[in-house]
């Protein structure tokens, strides 16, 4: 076995140069520590036996839809490839020929190696999944994810959350209500039953000036991957780069925003909310609608931001947390 080595370390200084000047590839650079590993040398025996033809992916880095595929494609090397997705929750990579195919299961950020079999050579394709956007729905599957064109890249859901019911989600159902910083809806909305009141008189656990992505953000829990709340600051810059108007769409009054930019819009039902303590009934359905932000009032953790809208104007405001609003996710840049 040391003789077979030896011989193998002495073929692998041999042909060195060869690869070096007939491929432009330094086989140094796969051990860089200076020891020749069994790979090493066999990757030496396939290049004196067949020459060394280095291969490539085109292209480098995949960005892609979720629910969607895409394809890479290998260039050169010997034909002989093995692939593997190290993140299959995110991507699964499967081969034909020398094209990889790819199909997205999640949002998220995932990596494809690609292995030349004959010479051990790796190459690692990133992978990003994104949720596709649109200027207004596609068709009845919903939720969407609407361009408005916004500064910040923020990009929101065409329809609010309804978690007891996400068969019937669409831009004109007014969805679930849902305390802040709670993720189940309920049939009273209290602070006796408000799960993060501290038992003092109408004061609450402070769960940080931002719950956005926490397990304390219904959208991120529920609908996942990159959904969250809004935040303060994104409801106002929604605001601020929309039009807003008063309307009513198949026999439902609320709020719609159009994107001063390119012209895309979403539709707000006036869905009212629970808005008093010992709350068992909706209150303002049809005239007003209450939408959680993500951030909790400065002033103190009794209460946090929501947009508020009615026929006359729609502003940003302070609610106490345990009131039961709407929910209108967003996804980030």
């Amino acid at each position: 076995m040391k003789k077979l080595l030896t011989i193998l370390v002495v073929m692998f200084i041999a042909t060195t140069t060869y690869a070096q000047n007939s491929q432009n590839y330094l086989l140094g650079d796969v051990n860089k520590d200076g020891r020749v590993t069994v790979a090493d040398a066999m990757m030496v025996v396939n290049i004196i036996m067949n020459g060394y033809t280095p291969f490539s992916v085109n292209p480098t880095a995949v960005t892609m839809f979720a629910d969607g595929t895409a394809t890479v494609d290998i260039e050169g090397g010997y034909n002989e490839y093995e692939v593997t997705s190290l993140n299959t929750d995110i991507v699964t990579a499967t081969l034909s020929g020398s094209t990889i195919t790819l199909t997205a299961v999640a949002i998220g950020e995932a990596k494809v190696t690609v292995k030349d079999v004959q010479t051990f050579r790796t190459i690692e394709v990133p992978v990003k999944v994104e949720t596709p956007s649109y200027l207004a729905c596609p068709d009845d599957h919903h939720p969407h994810l609407i361009d408005l064109g916004l500064p910040s890249g923020t990009k929101w859901a065409c329809c609010n959350m309804d978690t007891d019911h996400p068969e019937n989600q669409s831009p004109t159902n007014n969805g679930g209500y849902y305390a802040w910083g709670e993720v189940e809806t309920k049939t009273t909305y209290d602070v006796s039953t408000y799960i993060h009141w501290d038992g003092s008189a109408e004061t609450c656990n402070d769960l940080g000036s931002d719950i956005a992505g926490t397990e304390y953000d219904v959208a991120h829990v529920k609908w996942g991957d990159s959904w969250v709340m809004p935040s303060y600051e994104q409801q106002n810059e929604l605001k601020s780069n929309c039009t807003y108007e008063w309307t009513t769409v198949n026999g439902v009054d609320g709020g719609k925003l159009t994107s001063k930019k390119n012209g895309a819009s979403i539709f707000f039902p006036a869905a009212g909310g629970y808005l008093h303590n010992n709350s068992s009934y909706i209150m303002n359905a049809g005239l007003e609608g209450y939408y959680w932000s993500s951030t909790q009032s400065p002033s103190g953790p009794n209460s946090a931001y929501h947009f508020f809208f009615k026929s006359s104007n729609a502003v940003a405001a302070l609610f106490m947390r345990s009131w039961g609003m709407s929910v209108r996710p967003v996804v980030s840049k």
